[in-house]
Formats: C-alpha cells, structure tokens, sequence
C-alpha cells in the first residue's frame, strides 16, 4: 500500500488509487492544505444603526453570530509513469471535479477524519513538475466553495454521521 492510498476520498473515491492526485505542498516544511481547511469562515457583518444624534451605532442586545461561505484553494499534484498516462488522469481528474455528484464534491480527509461539502469554482495555477519523458508530475490550483459551513470540526469516523 502506498503511503497516499486512503488519504483523502473524494465522494467516497480514493483521488490517489484513482487518478494519482493527492494533496500537494509547496515545500517540505509547509502545511497550506491543512491551514486551508482548518481555517475558520469569515463571521457575516452584523447590520448596525448609524443614528445622527446618537453616537457610535446601534445593534441589538443579543448579536446572532453566523459563518458566510468560505472559499478554501488546495494545492494538487498528479504523478503518473508516462505521458500518456498522465494526460489521461488529469483530465478524468478535472472532469471529476467539475461533475461531482450532481456538482458537489464531499472531501473526507481521512487522518483528520473530517468532512466538508463543497463545489469547485476554479482550477487554475497549472505547474509542469517535469517533462513529458519518463515519469510526469504536475501540480495545480483546486478552488472549493463550502457555502453553508458549520465549522463544528468533529471528528466522525467515516460513514457514522
């Protein structure tokens, strides 16, 4: 078993076992896929009331917090044997992407044990690793949008919700 099978599913398929894509670094020392979605959404703006005559602004006593939608840009990389074998997983790997399941995606990360459903709004930053002899690898850009998250980050073993 290689060290990346299981690590991330993508509606319930191994991207890795799949399509050779995995969740990529920019350097050995750097951790932006995790910091991507462990990172807490943007709390909405609470509606204020600016009165001439009073100062400051009124808000209601009780302030209800809520999260809006977060965009979370992850870093993939696609390592085939062969040219041929490259293009083709990254191209079902895009269509894959872009498709989902009825346009969504549910990321399961596995060492986390944590679930986010989102869609993908780009795919962008393609960086050739190597040539196109020998083995290929490739990195890119993956923008989600979670538009409803919770941010509750529970750890649920996989198919207990």
């Amino acid at each position: 078993m290689d060290i990346l099978e299981g690590l991330l599913l993508v509606n319930g398929t191994d991207v890795y076992t799949q399509y050779g894509a995995f969740l990529a670094e920019t350097a050995e020392d750097k951790h932006e896929n995790y910091d991507a979605l462990l990172a807490p959404p943007a709390l909405k703006e609470q509606k204020e009331v600016s009165i001439r005559e009073e100062n400051g602004v009124r808000l209601p006593d009780v302030l209800t917090q809520t999260f809006n939608a977060r965009d979370i840009r992850l870093l993939f990389a696609i390592v085939a044997p062969d040219a041929a074998t490259f293009l083709l997983r990254y191209a079902d790997f895009v269509r894959f992407l872009k498709e989902g399941d009825d346009g969504w995606l549910t990321l399961y990360v596995t060492d986390l044990q944590l679930e986010f459903r989102t869609y993908v709004t780009t795919i962008s930053e393609y960086s050739q690793l190597t040539g196109f002899s020998g083995q290929v690898a490739a990195t890119f850009r993956v923008t989600l949008r979670e538009p409803n998250p919770d941010f509750k980050l529970v750890q649920t073993p996989r198919g207990h919700h």
